[in-house]
């Protein structure tokens, strides 16, 4: 089939696919010749859905640039199965209908059956084209980046995706070439710099390979400099950037030992290249690179990174972190130019069959940590160290351990002094173990933890060592033997042992859990919904849900005491009404919306998550007014689409504000380029149009921009063309809501004023700027 399908494509004008579901293995096959017909100008169709989560959303990024593909609209999950080919050359049609959908098993491997017709156009092609038409036209939408994005979140690889493409990733382990997050990731990197961007922060889980991706994207550039803050970080770079480009590219290192600074691509010790002696014109000139990668970036905002970064202009710069949010407050977000190209966080990457499931036990502690003086924001180390090391915590961690373990353990310890002792403990056990810390050298970590790979100790001992930069993929078993509130380092821990590895289905976590500052975030660590705004939630709630094939287990004395903690904790609910009751009395009136975000201590997003709509929030607080109560569903509905509608670009707002900045029932696309003109006049509003090309627009290039951007977007069947539409040039508000909205002019406030707040707390977002 697949051999079928590419001659068909080479010789047809016209390309119609209609698959229920696309997988990568497929894809991969067939985007060359997709590409390639696009590129010779020939019309294409593609039809597929994400019925059962089946489509992968890499195949889909790998579409996305195509143009003329759609996703089924199914609201009601219904049924959708067809497997069609339909290519046309002058007034003949190729079709093959059957049992293959665009994966690797469907076109080569597996057993199908698809029946080949060649045919002049007749009856019956004039039948299959219609229905494709209706299909096609008028019951799918657009695949946007918008869309897939949201998509690859909530997309699980599940029994499904196995079964119709067994053993998909032995096909590739012999190939070095972009997969997993690394395809979608590329191409978010590819349209920031088409954007106009020069720097970009890559966020990405512990264990999916964030250096391949970066081996990957620097294909088109000629000298690349990559900065790390450890030598077996730098070590591993260099071996993943040979594998890919071999003999082509000369590498070298620059380092305490090695000055190697005019190989193509540079490997460099940060506490070397920020020295005085070597950032200089003499050493190095600023533009000597041009791809800069800084691992480890969340490192990024101390003063050896700043000296390199302030130094070397490249054309392009990319930092790679799992946890970009730093405890010492540095803001690297800044340092990227608030530019976060790409996210995928562990969640994802489980749920996507990238990373190795974990199987979670919290296991109570009785040690007290009450009594533990905290300073600085954790606990005074020589009384931690009194509490922890006693052969009572001891002999719970070695029972524990017996009746867990697996095969290769690592227990991240409280301290240099709480690995030996623990060490020392294990080895009177009879369990072979070696400790890893600061002060071990280089070769005898290398030697450790080829021992520890090849079996010949059981467990590696160590304290913060292990959070970066290692490589240990048969990492089985967790111990986590320290007290941290630290979601950046819970995170970095757990993603130790989350690397694929043939003989390991399940990472087991042990996490022994007392009475300490942050125990109760547990759960939420665990969901990956950690963030600084949110409440404590318990294994019960609703809101506790792991990835796909985890699970947790906490002991019932720690359920309990979660439990006690979030009785103990106002609901987020309840925060919330608090903080507007303060800002009632403190104005003396109901604050509007613009007036919390200017003045409340809880931020206005967390309203509208919390209650789902500020028409809620009113509501709940019984302060609606009479006016206000007798609104409208659609209006409701319409205020609620004001609040929520996504905003990667500002485009929206100045297309809103042509009909709303004096009620119009209906505005021409000449107006509305004026609105978008002088709206992008603005200083902080320009930074929008990051692409150079678009500083200076004329009249007709701002229409253009307004009509395929958010007038395309907002007159989409199947999105929100309940409350616009646009005919001959003209953006037209719904009748009905724009006859209410007249009536009404503490209503058309309430539009203003959400178009207010969406306009600040976007550019406040992503540019710092109010």
């Amino acid at each position: 089939m697949y051999e079928s399908l590419r001659e068909s494509i080479k010789n047809s004008d016209e390309i119609i696919m209609n698959v229920s579901f696309i997988r990568d293995s497929g894809m991969k096959l067939l985007i060359k010749d997709l590409k390639e017909a696009k590129e010779q100008g020939k019309k294409i169709k593609i039809l597929t859905s994400d019925y059962m989560k089946v489509s992968e959303p890499n195949a889909l990024y790998r579409l996305v640039d195509i143009g003329g593909v759609k996703i089924f609209d199914n609201p009601l999950n219904k049924s959708f199965h067809p497997k069609s080919y339909i290519f046309k050359k002058d007034d003949n049609f190729e079709i093959y209908i059957g049992s293959s959908n665009i994966s690797y098993s469907a076109l080569i491997s597996g057993v199908e059956w698809n029946y080949h017709l060649i045919s002049k156009e007749n009856s019956e092609v004039q039948e299959i084209l219609e229905e494709f038409s209706e299909l096609y036209e008028r019951n799918s939408f657009d695949l946007t980046l918008e869309w897939l994005r949201e998509y690859e979140k909530r997309y699980r690889k599940d029994e499904f995706g196995e079964l119709f493409d067994p053993k998909d990733s032995e096909k590739t382990d012999s190939i070095i070439e972009p997969r997993n997050f690394q395809i979608p990731a590329l191409y978010e990197l590819s349209k920031t710099r088409e954007e106009g961007y020069k720097k970009a922060m890559v966020v990405v889980a512990t264990g999916l390979g964030k250096t391949y991706l970066a081996v990957f994207d620097t294909m088109s550039f000629n000298r690349i400099l990559f900065i790390a803050h450890r030598d077996e970080i730098l070590r591993g770079a260099k071996r993943s950037f040979e594998s890919v480009y071999g003999e082509n590219k000369s590498y070298g290192y620059f380092t305490g030992i090695e000055k190697n600074r005019d190989s193509d691509i540079v490997f460099a010790s940060i506490s070397t290249l920020s020295k005085d002696d070597y950032l200089n014109e003499e050493y190095f000139s600023k533009e000597a690179f041009d791809y800069i990668i800084i691992d480890e970036f969340h490192h990024s905002s101390s003063k050896s990174y700043l000296k390199v970064l302030n130094y070397f202009k490249p054309k392009f710069l990319l930092g790679l972190t799992a946890t970009p949010d730093r405890g010492d407050n540095g803001d690297v977000y800044k340092l990227c130019d608030y530019n976060i190209a790409y996210q995928c966080d562990f969640t994802v990457g489980i749920n996507n069959g990238w990373l190795t499931p974990f199987e979670y036990f919290g296991i109570y502690d009785d040690t007290d940590y009450e009594p533990i003086p905290w300073r600085s924001g954790k606990y005074d180390i020589t009384s931690l160290e009194n509490a922890l090391i006693v052969e009572k915590r001891h002999q719970l961690v070695y029972e524990k351990y017996m009746e867990f373990r697996k095969k290769h353990t690592i227990g991240f310890c409280a301290s240099v002094k709480h690995c030996r002792e623990l060490g020392n403990f294990f080895r009177k056990k009879g369990i072979t173990n070696d400790v890893i810390i600061g002060e071990t050298s280089i070769v005898k970590r290398q030697e450790i933890i080829n021992k520890f790979k090849n079996r010949e100790i059981d467990i590696i001992f160590t304290v913060d060592i292990f959070n970066e930069g290692v490589d240990i993929p048969c990492i089985d078993t967790l111990l986590f033997l320290r007290p941290t509130q630290s979601y950046t380092i819970f995170i970095q821990q757990l993603g130790r042992g989350l690397r694929k590895y043939e003989s390991k289905d399940k990472l087991r976590v042990l996490d022994f859990v007392g009475n300490y500052k942050g125990a109760e975030l547990k759960p939420l660590f665990l969901t990956g919904n950690y963030t600084k705004n949110r409440g404590v939630i318990n294994t019960t709630d609703k809101d506790f849900i792991l990835p796909t094939g985890c699970s947790a287990e906490f002991d019932f004395k720690l359920i309990e005491y979660f439990e006690k903690l979030k009785r103990k904790n106002l609901r987020q609910e309840e925060l919330i009404k608090e903080d507007y009751k303060k800002l009632m009395g403190k104005l003396e009136k109901i604050p509007t919306i613009m007036e919390v975000y200017t003045y409340g201590e809880i931020p206005v997003h967390m309203y509208l998550k919390t209650f789902k709509s500020w028409y809620n929030f009113q509501k709940e607080m019984e302060i609606l007014s009479d006016e206000q109560k007798e609104y409208s569903e659609k209006i409701i509905s319409f205020l609620k689409f004001l609040e929520t509608t996504s905003m990667t670009k500002s485009y929206k707002m100045p297309l809103l504000l042509s009909l709303f900045d004096t009620l119009k029932k209906e505005v021409d696309l000449k107006e509305i380029g004026e609105y978008f003109k002088n709206f992008y006049l603005d200083e902080v509003h320009k930074k929008d149009l990051n692409n150079k090309r678009h500083l200076d627009l004329d009249d007709k290039k701002y229409q253009k921009l307004a009509e395929d951007n958010p007038i395309r977007y907002l007159t989409e069947k199947g999105k929100n063309i309940e409350f616009f539409s646009y005919e001959n040039k003209r953006f037209i508000l719904n009748s009905l809501l724009y006859d209410e909205i007249k009536s009404s002019s503490y209503l058309l406030e309430e539009i203003r004023e959400r178009i207010d707040y969406r306009v600040v707390n976007y550019f406040r977002r992503k540019y710092m700027e109010e």
